[in-house]
């Protein structure tokens, strides 16, 4: 095991300095937006009297906008190139970000407020996915888990500062003054990616095409892989992205159901439920490495399996929780499924999408990844209602759905080695 972890230590390494730069800036760009999108919710319901039924319609709307958004723009990368695009929605991100600002000092109609908030959650979508298919593009196939692992590690250093950098900030300044201070590590954000090399995806095409002749040249003719079936292909990335919908699902109970559940049922007050999404910062930087050397392993198809039979455990473990310590003990078990569930589905992805359009493939992973941020709260607000006096069967019936994911991978992973030899590929 340690020569598996000097392994992907070593893959880390040897990654395009623009996969570093892309995670930096994702750092940046996180701790930016949650400075103040993630206290908008307790402004717009304690401060501006909004329902919890309309702040909820609101994200819904928002995230449906995201997602049509994440599709378009990933195809438009493939067209007019990444860095252009990334630069650009960064640029126009901070300006939303300044104008709702500015309609906070104001105490603008919460219409205006809410529109402008859907503008900010669709500008994400011209980001993210397209980000995700710069690492795929610059990546080598043995490097993309480690290139997409790093990616969640910059998100998550933003998510450890961000929140409580914004508190600090709300509790001596205005909550509308605190939106100008979010808008400089956006600014950096686009400043870094404005100065980033485009990658020459033509040459990288070929370069891959290369590497894959010389590896099959390499092997024995038996072991030579079938030629491709681009029907059977699209047929596996079809289901690819029918569980990442569901993984989305599921993910998102950590962070919408599960602050519900511990506030209401098991009396835990704010300051320890933000420990607990601490815990779970920390958790994935720690883990990162080691999970990457868990993949190289097991190959991404059976890591989709076992990291999603992780959070089956880890579920039941929340039903199960009594405290504070347990429930601590619930996250770091769901974050050692996400840090191997999420890089293993994003590298498949790359497998799967074409090379020529990777921007399409991973704008399809988007939608798909945030209507299940859209439906999640829906699932979980149902088994909430329903069962939450019943710890057990409450987070039995979210296990249950994770069981179902687990299986709906295993039959990916099925389909995979049957088109592809076991001896083949990453």
């Amino acid at each position: 095991m340690l020569a598996r972890l000097r392994l992907a230590a070593r893959s880390y390494a040897r990654l395009d300095r623009r996969i570093w730069t892309l995670a930096g800036v994702r750092a940046a760009n996180t701790m930016g937006l949650s400075l103040v999108l993630s206290f908008m919710g307790i402004y717009l319901v304690t401060r501006r009297g909004v329902s919890g039924v309309e702040f909820g319609a609101i994200y819904f709307v928002a995230n449906l906008c995201q997602a049509a958004v994440n599709t378009v723009a990933g195809r438009l990368s493939d067209r007019i190139g990444r860095r252009r695009l990334m630069a650009s929605t960064l640029l126009a991100r901070a300006l939303v970000i300044a104008l709702l600002g500015t309609l906070v000092l104001l105490h603008a109609p919460v219409l205006l407020l809410a529109a402008v908030l859907i503008c900010s959650s669709s500008l994400r979508g011209g980001f993210e996915p397209v980000a995700f298919a710069v690492v795929a593009d610059l990546a080598a196939p043995d490097e993309r888990t480690a290139g997409f692992g790093l990616q969640r590690m910059g998100t998550n250093v933003g998510w450890a500062v961000g929140p409580a950098l914004g508190g600090l900030l709300a509790s001596v300044i205005d909550y509308g003054w605190v939106f100008f201070c979010s808008v400089v590590p956006l600014l950096l954000s686009a400043w870094a990616i404005a100065r980033m090399v485009e990658p020459n995806q033509a040459a990288l095409r070929e370069a891959r095409r290369a590497e894959a002749s010389g590896s099959a040249a390499l092997r024995p003719a038996a072991a030579a892989p079938a030629p491709p079936a681009s029907a059977a292909s699209r047929g596996e990335l079809s289901l690819l992205l029918a569980c990442a919908l569901v993984f989305s699902i599921v993910q998102i109970q950590m962070f919408s159901t599960l602050s519900i559940y511990a506030r209401s049922e098991l009396r835990l007050v704010e300051s320890q439920i933000g420990l607990l999404y601490t815990v779970n910062g920390i958790a994935v930087l720690l883990l990162q490495v080691p999970a990457v050397a868990l993949i190289s392993r097991l190959r991404h198809e059976r890591a989709l399996v076992v990291g999603t039979s992780i959070y089956v455990c880890a579920l039941l473990l929340i039903g199960a929780a009594d405290s504070h310590l347990a429930l601590s003990a619930a996250i770091l078990v769901a974050t050692a499924g996400e840090v191997v569930v999420a890089p293993a589905q994003q590298a498949t992805v790359a497998e799967l999408g074409d090379p020529a359009r990777l921007g399409r493939a991973f704008g399809a992973l988007g939608t798909m990844q945030v209507l299940g941020v859209a439906l999640a709260p829906l699932v979980g607000g149902a088994a909430y209602d329903h069962l939450r006096h019943e710890p057990m069967a409450m987070w039995g019936a979210i296990a249950s759905l994770a069981a179902a994911l687990a299986l709906g991978y295993a039959r990916f992973g099925a389909l995979r080695r049957r088109r592809v030899p076991q001896g083949d590929g990453p």
